[in-house]
């Protein structure tokens, strides 16, 4: 595929795939880095690389697929009581010479993570999370044809997984993605009908050992919220109202959610990827 890519190309190095550690060659394509700051030799914290145009991606990725809902001015599907994103104009190119906006918005609005202090007293926030927990080898259990508020407990998610092929892959280092269909149902009624995550399911994927897991609904769970309250204390994130899971189901793909670092933040909004082999 052809693609300009700013900064890097990244091509991922995985001696195992249960490593939990996710490790990037960088193709400097002997580029000399300049500083961000001073434009000096290299060496300064922060280091950037001119823009690399149409690399060969043939051997790393065949693929990218966005994962992301749009967050739309007042048009955007939203939990229960949650307001509206509201998009305000700051600055105008007629009055300012530069456009910008101010947006408003819960935390937990779009596609987003969670992060452990969402639902633990004193637990980590969103921009003090390892990295690790927000890429990994990704993994799609295709939940899509349950019936409504169905109960996903460890035999489903055991059998899911063995449908996949990499039941005996998956632990440390990896994201385990359900998909439900329910982000297509963000205007409707059904959407809050979405099935559950059981605690018993929660606690079999702790056990494994990932990282993190996402879903293509607005939450894993309806009140008590039980995987939330078993998920979060154990710092497994959960990434929500997750898009294009369908086109992921039997694929091979490294996960990329890396939320904004909202300082202190219970949740992160979001652009996450999936980079197919």
């Amino acid at each position: 595929m052809s693609l300009a890519v700013a900064v890097l190309t990244l091509k991922p190095v995985f001696n195992d795939r249960r490593d939990p550690e996710v490790y990037f060659s960088l193709s400097r394509q002997a580029l000399a880095p300049r500083s961000l700051t001073t434009g000096g030799p290299p060496g300064n914290l922060f280091t950037t690389y001119p823009v690399l145009t149409n690399p060969d991606m043939s051997t790393s990725f065949r693929e990218i697929v966005d994962l992301a809902v749009p967050m739309v001015h007042l048009d955007t599907p939203v939990y229960p009581g949650y307001p509206q994103p509201l998009r305000t104009t700051f600055s105008t190119l007629r009055d300012n010479g530069y456009e910008s906006y101010v947006w408003t918005f819960v935390e937990h609005t779009s596609t987003h993570v969670d992060a452990p202090v969402h639902m633990v007293a004193g637990g980590t926030p969103v921009d003090k999370m390892p990295l690790s927990h927000y890429i990994g080898n990704g993994v799609v259990l295709d939940f899509s044809k349950k019936p409504k508020r169905f109960q996903i407990r460890r035999a489903d998610v055991e059998k899911a997984l063995r449908a996949t092929g990499r039941a005996k892959e998956v632990g440390r280092g990896w994201i385990v993605l359900f998909h439900l269909d329910y982000t297509s149902k963000g205007k409707t009624p059904d959407w809050m009908e979405h099935p559950d995550i059981t605690k018993e399911a929660a606690d079999y994927l702790i056990g494994l050992g990932v990282e993190a897991v996402g879903i293509d609904a607005p939450g894993p769970d309806h009140s008590p919220f039980e995987a939330h309250r078993t998920f979060l204390p154990k710092d497994v994130v959960i990434f929500e109202n997750l898009n294009n899971l369908d086109k992921l189901v039997g694929k091979d793909f490294l996960f990329v959610g890396t939320p904004i670092a909202l300082a202190g933040g219970t949740a992160g909004i979001c652009r996450p990827v999936a980079l197919v082999r």
